[in-house]
């Protein structure tokens, strides 16, 4: 097996000479195989190696035993071990998603911030080993194509991934099957941790591990190598089909910050694939994650396309989908972190405003668009105001602290002239004709109840520029459905 391994190492240049690996070591039989095997590599192909073991904060006692079973390991064959305890149960509470999912990202950022701290002391290229495995392979494609994922899902693991600058995740294991994994060990007289709930066939994965595989097994005892050879083929069209779906996401998608606009128009100029493509693209930008997005998601974002404007509909990671003019809004509804509730406005802040006095620049991220605030100073012409409808310059000397961006609310009014003459928003949007279903989606600039700037549209009249003015706030939005013509 170990000649296998290396095979595959250099095949897929997983690392080499003068790498730093880190081996995410669980305690399981696949981990520990996988740390003895990169022990024996060391001096062919010679890295670096240490070990890091994620103690997850969910099997009580049964955990700290892993652990302590790692850190022994570890110290037997004289390789540096960290452990690092996290609380997943409360993460995926936070965040609103799966206990499996919370483990994972959790893991993920333990092995990306040991990596870092390398590459700050020093190191070269970091390649994080992960211990799956040609069935952890099958497993992950069946389970794929049942959840309907997609081609992307049915691609399977990649044999490495970049992380980071020089941090690389590899898997060095995919070459060989649990069999030989297990036949290895048993040959070392190595012992391994179980994990019990890796029996329990209530998840998913475990049935399909139990159950599924052998059945496929019994019909052709090569099912898991076929299947892993089809997923290699599914990455090269894939990988094909991503080229053509980053230009076109170039074409067709506009924003940035948790938000973006698919336009409609741009969009239905590709092929039905390519648009699913894109879709799924978009939306794995707007979660930070494909992980929980299958193709009923972007089979729902392609159907909004044809909805009325308006309709809105709800997906993983607190995102919503929105219908709007020009085609689909996705954005991502930022929480409080006290509350857990989406926030309904974004205050600039004291410190915000010491930092403009400071001439610097401010930049706030709403749901669907970023904001950039700066100062300036007025040379009293007036007739370099500019006249673009998403960048505004404000009176900064009748502006006080308490500055909000924030969707409107009872009470809301516009000053209209310089005599002080109030008007209700509510008025404001009947005489502008804008549809009640839009007017809960525009971002007001306010101080309290008075509206300072309706986006895209007027500004109240205490804020216009005049000849005396001395200082400017400039306001400038864009992304998503905010874009000069």
């Amino acid at each position: 097996m170990t000649e296998d391994v290396l095979n595959w190492i250099k095949k897929e240049k997983l690392m080499t000479e003068g790498d730093t690996v880190i081996v995410g070591l669980s305690g399981g039989a696949d981990s520990v195989a996988l740390l003895l095997v990169l022990l024996e590599l060391r001096q062919r192909i010679g890295y670096t190696l240490l070990a890091i073991h994620v103690e997850h904060g969910i099997r009580g006692e049964e955990s700290r035993k892993d652990a302590a079973f790692v850190e022994k390991l570890c110290r037997q064959k004289n390789i540096p071990c960290r452990i690092c305890p996290v609380n997943v149960p409360d993460y995926a509470a936070t965040e609103g998603i799966g206990v499996e999912e919370a483990a994972r990202i959790l893991r993920y950022e333990c092995y990306q911030k040991a990596a870092e701290e390398l590459k700050q002391s020093g190191a070269g290229r970091v390649s994080i080993a992960l211990a799956h495995h040609a069935n952890d392979n099958a497993e992950t494609v069946l389970f794929q194509m049942a959840r309907g994922s997609g081609v992307h899902g049915m691609c399977g693991m990649h044999p490495k991934r970049v992380l980071g600058d020089d941090i690389l995740i590899v898997r060095p294991l995919l070459c060989v099957s649990r069999g030989q994994i297990e036949e290895y060990l048993k040959k070392c007289g190595q012992e391994y941790r179980t994990d019990g709930t890796n029996l329990d066939i209530n998840y998913s994965r475990n049935r399909i591990r139990h159950h599924i595989l052998p059945e496929l097994s019994v019909i052709n005892e090569q099912a898991v190598s076929h299947i892993n050879q089809s997923a290699l083929l599914l990455q090269q069209a894939v990988s094909y089909m991503e080229q053509e779906t980053k230009k076109a996401v170039q074409t067709c998608c506009i924003g940035g910050g948790g938000a973006y606009v698919i336009l409609e128009n741009e969009w239905k100029q590709y092929p039905e694939i390519i648009r699913q493509e894109i879709v799924h693209e978009v939306l794995g930008k707007t979660a930070g994650s494909r992980k929980d997005l299958g193709m009923v998601h972007v089979q729902d974002v392609c159907a909004l396309m044809e909805k009325q404007t308006g309709r809105e509909i709800t997906l993983p990671y607190q995102m919503t989908a929105s219908r709007i003019y020009e085609g689909v809004r996705l954005c991502r509804n930022q929480r409080d972190k006290g509350t857990g509730v989406p926030q309904s406005f974004y205050e600039v802040t004291a410190d915000d405003f010491a930092k403009l006095e400071a001439g610097e620049t401010v930049n706030i991220t709403l749901p669907d668009a970023n904001v950039s605030l700066r100062l300036l100073l007025f040379s009293g012409k007036v007739d370099e105001i500019p006249k673009n409808q998403y960048t505004k310059w404000l009176n900064y000397d009748r502006i006080e602290c308490g500055l909000q961006f924030r969707r409107r609310a009872s009470g809301d009014y516009l000053t209209v002239d310089d005599a002080g003459h109030k008007k209700k928003l509510k008025s404001y949007f009947i005489d502008e004709k804008i549809p009640q279903i839009k007017r809960e989606h525009i971002w007001l600039l306010a101080q309290q109840s008075h509206v300072l700037w309706v986006i895209g549209g007027r500004i109240s009249a205490v804020c216009k520029i005049k000849e005396d003015t001395k200082k400017i706030l400039e306001v400038r939005i864009d992304g998503g459905n905010y874009r000069e013509d």
